[in-house]
Order: C-alpha cells, then structure tokens, then sequence
C-alpha cells in the first residue's frame, strides 16, 4: 500500500517509520527540512525506546509537490493547520484518506476536499514524541488504535490497514462505532490535556497528585454531563477508560486516577508529556477549540453548567491569545 502521512510530528513519523518497516511505501511530509536532512543523513528515522534505538529506513520531504498519488492519506496535522495542509496536497490523487487528529467532527469537514473517497478516522494511543532532528521516542508498545469508516463501519479497506498495523506489532482493531471512541477519547484527553497544560509537567506525575486528579475528575464529569445530553454514551475503551471517574464518588474517581497514572509510569509513560503542554512551551496554538472547547460550546448551547471545563478552557486560550 501507498501511504502518505501529512504532518509527520511524532506520531506519524513513528508511525510511518513503523508501516514502512512491513513492506508499505511510506512517504513522511514534514514541515521541517532539517527532519528530512537529518533522516537521509542517518539512512532512516531514529526510534528510541527503553530498550535501546534502532534506524528504520524510510523516505521523507517537505515538497507535497513529489508525491504525486496516495492509496491512503493520513492526516496528522493539528486541527487549526488542516484547510492550509490539505489544499497543499490537493494536487495528490489519493484512493482513501484517513484523520487521526483529536476531536470530532473531521469527516463533515474532510468532505470539502474529498467528495467521493473513502474517510476513515483513526483513533489512537500509540505514543510518540519528537526528541530532535530525525529522532522520535516509541512509549508503550501495547496501546491501541481504532479504525472505521466515518460513512459504512468496518470495510475490506478498514481490514487492511488494520493489519498493515497489527503487522509491526502496532496493536490495532477496527470499529463499527468509531464516533463512540473519538467521544471516550476526547473526554479522557480533554481534562489530561488541560491538566498538563495547568501542571506544566510530564503526564504520570501531576496524574498521582490528588488536587490535579480531583481536577481531572471534575472535567470528565462536565463533559459526560453534556455528552449524555447531547444523546452520546461514554463507556470504556481498553487504555481510554474513564467511567471509574464517573460512577462512584468523588473520593473513588481520584484514587483511580492516581493509580492509572501509577500504571502509565510502570509501562513506560515516564517523562512523557502531553501535546498540548508542548504547544504551551513552544508557544504555539493549542487544539483546545476542536477539543474541549467543542463540548464547551455544545454546554453553552444547552445551557449546560460546566465549571470545571470552563475554566480550563479559558486558562487554555489564555495561553492561545499569545500566539495571535
């Protein structure tokens, strides 16, 4: 298969690099040439995990104008960079293109610029990071990604890059409700995310303080209040759970969080931070609109209380009104 990854930050270059390694022709669109200078001068992109680095050949450019078809596209730009990122590659003649950026609501808007292809959402917990030029750190080797078809559920398309995937032991499995899993995903990554941001510290060490796990317990149950409004239920996901914040008391929903973070740490997650954070400190523009801030504007819409995630929201933008 011919994939392309546009937006080749730490996921889709771990990721490409993955896919690559198991026979797909893989092309990396990165924004930065040093990324593509440094990946040729190293004969591949660098993976560091605990168990050491390993070098897994892969081609990479900044010039959308040398790829010229796709039998699937992957977008992995932030949400705010998508009209500016697909008009650049509108030129491709692309078979199936498929989103794995945070939020909802990405197949309305891919059909703007992909009428009659296929589109595919992936949501997904691999994680990785960008650590230099050409070099991206792998976290834990056994969390998922879920694929379906935004239109027609699980295809024989979805079923082949589900085991392109699970092929280099990248574990995936397609899904026939994947709106369901982007909600589970964005109410556990909202309040992670804004937590983070408020913490200023990697993930698994604000998760095991009470006062930042009460936080996060809060948020999470603004946005199950408004979810289960709206007629959406939230239930779990292997790695994306997030009802034991929500179905017993306060106090219980705490201590889970403590404990997932515990458990995050012993599989690896140490050190790890989370996206937002990152933009914070590089002062960028975060995602918060098409995440958080899309449930805070169905709340206000149906009048729904929801102070926790409102003031994260609004400490959130006040980081974004920086960037401009």
């Amino acid at each position: 298969m011919k994939v392309t990854i546009l937006g080749a930050g730490g996921w889709g270059a771990l990721v490409g690099a993955c896919l690559s390694s198991v026979g797909a022709d893989v092309t990396l669109l990165f924004r930065r040439q040093e990324h593509v200078d440094e990946i040729n001068r190293n004969g591949g992109l660098i993976i560091q995990t605990v168990e050491g680095e390993r070098i897994i050949p892969v081609q990479a450019t900044t010039q959308p104008q040398n790829v010229t078809k796709a039998d699937l596209l992957i977008v992995a730009v932030k949400n705010h960079d998508t009209a500016f990122a697909l008009d650049s590659v509108k030129h491709i003649k692309v078979g199936a293109v498929a989103s794995v950026q945070n939020g909802l609501g990405h197949a309305e808007r891919f059909r703007q610029w992909y009428k009659r292809e296929p589109i595919l959402r992936m949501v997904s917990r691999i994680s990785g990071s960008l650590l230099d030029y050409g070099r991206v750190t792998r976290g834990e080797n056994d969390f998922p990604t879920w694929i379906g078809d935004a239109d027609h559920g699980v295809t024989p398309l979805v079923e082949e890059v589900v085991q392109m995937f699970n092929a280099n032991q990248l574990p995936c499995e397609s899904s026939n409700d994947i709106d369901g899993v982007e909600w589970c995903k964005l109410t556990w990554w909202t309040p992670l995310s804004i937590a983070a941001v408020l913490a200023r510290l990697p993930s698994t060490e604000f998760m095991k303080s009470k006062e930042f796990a009460y936080l996060m317990v809060m948020i999470t149950r603004d946005i199950v209040k408004v979810a289960n409004h709206v007629g959406v239920e939230i239930r779990d996901y292997p790695t994306i759970e997030v009802m034991d914040r929500v179905t017993g008391s306060i106090e219980e929903g705490i201590l889970n969080v403590i404990r997932h973070g515990q458990e995050w740490e012993e599989r690896g997650g140490k050190g790890y931070k989370q996206a937002m954070l990152l933009d914070v400190e590089r002062t960028r523009r975060t995602e918060i609109e098409d995440t958080g801030g899309y449930i805070w504007h169905l709340a206000k819409k149906h009048n729904i209380e929801i102070p926790y995630l409102d003031f994260g929201c609004r400490v959130v933008r006040a980081f974004d009104e920086r960037v401009g």
